[in-house]
Parts: structure tokens; sequence; C-alpha cells
């Protein structure tokens, strides 16, 4: 089963956190309206209170995007035997005449560097760039192509996938180049899992080569965690994400 980019995306909206704890905000201040200061009034409003609390505190974000993240490890020492490292696009901006390093989202440029760092200690390696472009303008992979020349690395290892627009794509995509030669697959800590997962299911031998941890929670500012914060909620939200993409590719087929 497959749903439209804009279908998959209202769902998202809908059953994100941050827009129920809204919805039950509005419906508490209209049976204020309409009931006055009930039981069931104060209840609505508390659990709201309670809803804001709990997710933008640190205690549930870091413990659902370090549950995420920590299913793979940091590859310190690649094989040498491994020949292909594939980067997932992780977003890209219309920047116009910019710069591809302005237009790239930090994510992409964190994942594109571990690539490179990736591709630098494997002898004969290639490097596959992997994002398509739903605005029919230039693809991620072309400008993460574009950052790529800056290293100074020859075209002849730079491989462009243009076509993709999601990860599931990207899976299907890549097989045309890889078909059962193993590779690592670089992307963010806490989108690996997903990856793995529709990687595999189209045969293909990926090695996981996590990149972009989330390190917010480990520096030392107690605040984070114990005090309410917008930072939190995107964090919750990114995991969020993650968790909904799984249980529609396990469950809905929707990837």
């Amino acid at each position: 089963m497959t749903a439209s980019p804009l279908v998959r995306h209202l769902i998202e909206s809908l059953v994100n956190p941050f827009f129920i704890l809204l919805v039950l905000l509005g419906l508490s201040l209209l049976l204020l309206e309409f009931r006055g200061n009930s039981k069931l009034v104060r209840t609505g409003f508390l659990m709201v209170l309670i809803g804001f609390l709990v997710f933008s505190t640190g205690w549930l974000p870091r413990y659902v995007t370090h549950k995420l993240e920590n299913e793979y490890l940091l590859v310190t020492r690649p094989n040498p035997d491994i020949h292909w490292v594939v980067v997932l696009g992780g977003g890209h901006a219309d920047g116009n005449e910019s710069p591809a390093n302005q237009v790239l989202s930090s994510v992409s440029i964190k994942r594109l560097v571990e690539g490179v760092r990736l591709y630098r200690q494997l002898p004969a390696a290639k490097l596959l760039l992997s994002g398509g472009d739903d605005s029919n303008g230039i693809s991620e992979a072309e400008h993460l192509d574009q950052v790529i020349a800056l290293f100074a690395i020859s075209p002849a290892d730079r491989v462009l996938e243009t076509g993709s627009t999601n990860t599931a794509s990207q899976a299907v995509a890549i097989k045309k180049w890889l078909q059962d030669k193993p590779f690592y697959l670089v992307t963010s800590a806490a989108h690996m899992p997903r990856a793995m997962e529709l990687c595999l299911r189209q045969g293909l031998h990926p090695i996981a080569a996590p990149t972009d941890f989330t390190y917010y929670w480990q520096d030392g500012n107690w605040e984070k965690i114990y005090m309410p914060g917008a930072r939190n909620f995107a964090y919750l939200n990114i995991a969020w994400h993650e968790i909904l993409g799984r249980i529609w590719m396990r469950g809905v087929g929707w990837c």
C-alpha cells in the first residue's frame, strides 16, 4: 500500500504530540465557555499542562532519541574490503544562486562529512550520493556532489542517485548500482534503524554507519533535562517521525 507525500505528511501532522495538545487545549477552552468551571474542564487543562511538561522537558525526548540512536554503533575502523559508501541526503532548500553548502541542511552536511571520512579510509572505494528533488530543481544528490568536489574527490569515485523522494525509494534506487555488494550506509543515527530495514527488504547488504548523533543533553547543562524548552519538543518530533515511519512500514506499508 502506498500513499502520496501529502497524505502521509497530513497524518503525521495530525498525530504530532504538539498538535494533539493544541487540540486538547482548544477543546478545554470550548468546554470552559459552555460548561463553566467544571471538573471536566479542570481535568482537560490539567492534561494539557502535564502533556506540555512531559513533552518539553528532556526526560522523554532524550529516552526515545537515545533508544533509536543506540541500535547501531559508530564505525571507528572501517573494513577495507568494503568498496561502497552510500550517503542518504537529509534535506535541502531551493537556494537559487546560493552555494550548495548553504542550501544543504545541517543533517545532510553531517552525513556527507561522515561519508567522506569513511571513503578516505577505504581503498578503491566509491561514494554513492542519494537524494532527489520534488520541485524539479537541482537534486539533493547534485548539491551533495557540489560540496564533495571541494574535498578533491575524483568524479570517477562519485555516483549520483537523483530520482528518489524518500528513504523507501532510495533503498529501491541504489540497488541498481549495489546489487549484492556490501556497503556502508551513512545516515543519521535516529534514522538508521528504519533505513537499514528498508534496505534489507530490498535484498541489499548494508552495514550501518550512523552519524548525526544527538549530543544536546550531554553537555552538563541540567536545565535541558529538568526545564521545559522548545528544543526538547523539536527532538521529540524527530524521534516521533521515525517511530511513525516504522509503524507505517511494518503495519500499513507506508514508507
